[in-house]
């Protein structure tokens, strides 16, 4: 594999004239999905590999919710209708003769997170997992005229011998012909929008304001040096007495926010809104109950939100790729996200140029083989940086691996949650 390395003379994504960049928070239903689906697919991989020594085929990359519904007051407000989980995908549910409880695994998951993102939510009385899964192979198996196939993908889903075990590394093939987008460094707009809306969906934000909600969507827009930031933030009535007490607690946030934009730009340069759709005549407000639009009907998707980076980076090339949820022995859409995200990086920390990752895969190339790996730089550099960037991007596919364990072990993330 020979990459591709070539010189985009633009300028530094902070010096650009206009850069426009969202962050859903972690209380967002798109991001809750993706949170879902990656934490699903890890502990799946764990079990897997505790009991059976090899991560077994699964994906969980369509997992979707559909919204509830609630009755919101000032000082209290009740759920009226359950929010829906649906688990859209495929697991392995079978290993030789012992049946595997996935859903078991997925249900622990999903309780567990709700339980921590909505602690007032009764999740036994509002929270409806709804098991879509199902085992079909995919196509790619002709049967003969005695109803049989010699294709392997028949047993795609289930082990019953040694050799299947084997092929649930999928001989280390790209399952997919896609292409992911990775870059770095990230700009202080994008830094900005990531630490506003780490920030106040923080435990220790929470402790003392708990009466902001994690449906948390921050957009920052810059022309220029001139910066605007909006900002969509749920307030949980249970904590919140009267309109008044309302205006005063975005009062609160929107100096905060302030303070932490304070430490990438001059405030001479900022202007923030928050929650513009108020109408405070028509006590249309973002009240919530639990502090999600989760709760009175939104719906999500895995995929819609969040890029790797933890940003929706609109000014840049990027990939649309829904890596939450897929397989991370072999899945393209996951594997190289990772890979290229790493490489990035590693350009950057060495060589201090900002750089995009195109990472191309045709289905069935090997793994450390794959189509196409491109590094745009924004300077000219050297014959011998080049040789180098593209030892880089060697080592890093070739150890693709261990990217998959450090996927499963948490020590790299696709998305900030």
């Amino acid at each position: 594999m020979q990459t591709f390395i070539y010189t985009n003379k633009k300028a530094d994504i902070n010096n650009q004239e206009f850069e426009v960049v969202e962050t859903k928070g972690k209380g967002h239903p798109d991001n809750i999905c993706d949170t879902l689906a990656e934490k699903i697919s890890i502990e799946y991989s764990k079990y897997c590999i505790e009991h059976y020594g090899v991560i077994l085929r699964h994906m969980i990359d369509k997992l979707s919710v559909l919204g509830g519904g609630s009755r919101v007051h000032f000082k209290n407000s009740e759920m009226i209708a359950p929010i829906r989980v649906l688990i859209n995908g495929r697991f392995t549910d079978r290993y030789k003769d012992e049946k595997i409880d996935y859903m078991k695994i997925v249900s622990k998951v999903i309780k567990q997170y709700f339980k921590e993102l909505f602690p007032l939510l009764d999740i036994e009385k509002y929270l409806l997992i709804i098991d879509n899964t199902h085992h079909n192979e995919g196509p790619g198996v002709v049967y003969d005229s005695n109803e049989t196939s010699k294709n392997e993908r028949v047993k795609f889903f289930e082990v019953t011998s040694k050799e299947d075990i084997a092929r649930h590394n999928n001989h280390f093939r790209c399952n997919d012909t896609s292409t992911t987008v990775s870059y770095y460094p990230m700009s202080n707009l994008e830094l900005l929008v990531l630490k506003i809306e780490q920030t106040l969906n923080s435990m220790s934000y929470k402790k003392k304001n708990p009466w902001v909600g994690s449906d948390i969507k921050v957009m920052g827009l810059r022309k220029k040096d001139k910066v605007e930031i909006t900002s969509c933030i749920p307030l949980i009535s249970k904590y919140v007495d009267n309109l008044e007490d309302y205006q005063d607690k975005l009062s609160r946030l929107k100096s905060d926010i302030m303070s932490i934009a304070l430490k990438y730009f001059d405030e001479d340069k900022i202007t923030i809104c928050l929650n513009t759709r108020d109408d405070y005549s028509k006590n249309d407000l973002y009240l919530t109950a639990i502090g999600s639009a989760i709760e009175s009907g939104d719906e999500g998707a895995v995929g819609r939100g969040n890029r790797s980076r933890g940003v929706i980076p609109f000014s840049r090339n990027f990939s649309m790729e829904a890596s939450c949820g897929k397989n991370p022995v072999y899945h393209t859409g996951k594997l190289f996200t990772a890979i290229g995200d790493n490489i990035s990086k590693k350009i950057y920390e060495k060589y201090k140029i900002e750089n995009v990752v195109y990472c191309t895969s045709k289905m069935g190339d090997k793994i450390c083989e794959p189509w196409n790996i491109s590094v745009e730089l924004n300077k000219e550099v050297s014959e011998k940086i080049k040789k180098d960037i593209d030892n880089l991007v060697k080592n890093e596919i070739k150890n693709h691996e261990k990217v998959t364990d450090d996927l499963i072990n948490g020590k790299i993330k696709l998305n900030s949650y």
